[in-house]
């Protein structure tokens, strides 16, 4: 009975932690009041002749849930009439198993007929990472200047800042950044963006409300976090809000970016990474935050979290379910992919008919879903109850291979 009432109480903690907010109660129209005009419609509603609406993205990196959270866009604005039925010529299964990255399904998406308003214009995908960023400002602004891009989406902090900072004259909308007015790619989550050609999607203080939910599970007092990168786009505002809030310290490690394109700059990079984890482990943490773009190719993560294990030390996860699978304790995840995909294809839609994007809400406060690695937790002595596993949107069961 004490391990239910316990439980009922996690249960309680993860609403209030995560102040669920359907979709519907934050819609764009709603927001509009009374508003009927035209131009606040989703589906489509263009003079006919009009010519269809010319796509670029830019993206920082390879990186899986930038490309799952795409297709649950295009989705969306498959839904909502703006791409032709059945036409994506992928699924979300595809991408997962078959590990297509942003460029690919970019290109796809160029070589096929989706319908009669939207097109991706060619050779319009850019990687920040992997391309001289001048000369894709240079590029992205000529093909604006001649009307060949109409529409920027962009993937994440890095990319929201770059196409902002370029003062563009056609709407941009951002997914996926960690806190895009703190970055500084709108000016408010809820009074305007500050440019009517801007947009970005906002999910509230995520890495706060993920460290309260993992505090209630199991009391921490130590810590540990490896940041690589802006320390912004890693979320460590809220991770030291967090930290004032619960009553916790925190031991920090700071990486600089790095190259890792190559096999021999990958390497060189993951073992700088696993040094860094092992002393780590020497610290007085007893858990560990996984943050964003610290480790993104899964054959590198057990040789880096096997320090952490070998002391019992859990690492909680703050993005991408794929990462539990190879052998992360545990996601508690905000990010609804379906539901923010068509979130965002709306606020396209209501772009595409007419509105000014930079007036359109920008929050959206996602439902949680529970992943946890099972044999990782029995391994390092992590209480899992009946009642907790059974309210888990997904158990994995991959064992850690010993040397």
């Amino acid at each position: 009975m004490m391990k239910k009432t316990r439980f009922l109480c996690v249960l309680f903690v993860i609403l209030m932690v995560f102040s669920i907010i359907p979709y519907g109660s934050v819609r764009a129209a709603e927001v509009s009041g009374d508003r009927t005009d035209t131009f606040l419609e989703t589906a489509p509603n263009v003079p006919k002749g009009t010519p269809k609406r010319r796509f670029c993205i830019v993206s920082y990196d390879e990186y899986i849930p930038f490309s799952k959270q795409l297709y649950y866009i295009l989705s969306g604005l498959e839904s909502l009439g703006w791409i032709k039925e059945n036409s994506i010529p992928f699924t979300a299964e595809d991408i997962e198993k078959k590990k297509i990255y942003v460029d690919e399904m970019y290109g796809l998406l160029q070589e096929a007929d989706i319908g009669d308003y939207i097109e991706f214009s060619e050779g319009a995908c850019y990687y920040l990472a992997y391309e001289d960023e001048d000369k894709i400002a240079s590029d992205i602004k000529k093909r604006v200047n001649d009307g060949d891009i109409d529409f920027i989406i962009t993937t994440g902090t890095s990319a929201g800042v770059f196409v902002k900072e370029l003062g563009l004259k056609v709407p941009m909308v951002d997914f996926s950044a960690t806190d895009p007015v703190s970055s500084g790619i709108i000016d408010s989550a809820t009074e305007g963006t500050g440019s009517p050609y801007v947009w970005a999607q906002v999910e509230p203080s995520l890495p706060l409300r993920q460290l309260k939910y993992y505090h209630s599970l199991k009391a921490f007092d130590h810590l540990g976090v490896i940041i690589y990168g802006d320390e912004t786009i890693s979320g460590v505002p809220d991770i030291e809000a967090s930290s004032k809030e619960v009553g916790f310290s925190i031991v920090k490690y700071n990486i600089d970016e790095q190259p890792r394109e190559t096999a021999e700059e990958r390497d060189a990079y993951y073992k700088m990474v696993e040094d860094k984890f092992r002393k780590m482990a020497e610290e007085d943490i007893d858990a560990f935050f996984l943050t964003v773009d610290l480790i993104n190719d899964m054959e590198y993560l057990m040789p880096c979290l096997k320090y952490l294990y070998d002391k019992k030390i859990p690492v909680y996860l703050m993005d991408d379910v794929s990462v539990i699978e190879s052998g992360a304790l545990m996601l508690i995840s905000a990010n609804d992919m379906e539901n923010v995909g068509l979130f965002v294809a709306d606020v396209i839609a209501r772009t595409l008919n007419g509105a000014e994007v930079g007036s359109l809400p920008c929050v959206y406060t996602s439902a949680p879903s529970i992943y946890v690695n099972y044999e990782i937790a029995r391994e390092i002595g992590y209480p899992l109850s009946f009642e907790f596993l059974a309210a888990c949107d997904r158990i994995f069961t991959v064992k850690r291979e010993t040397p």
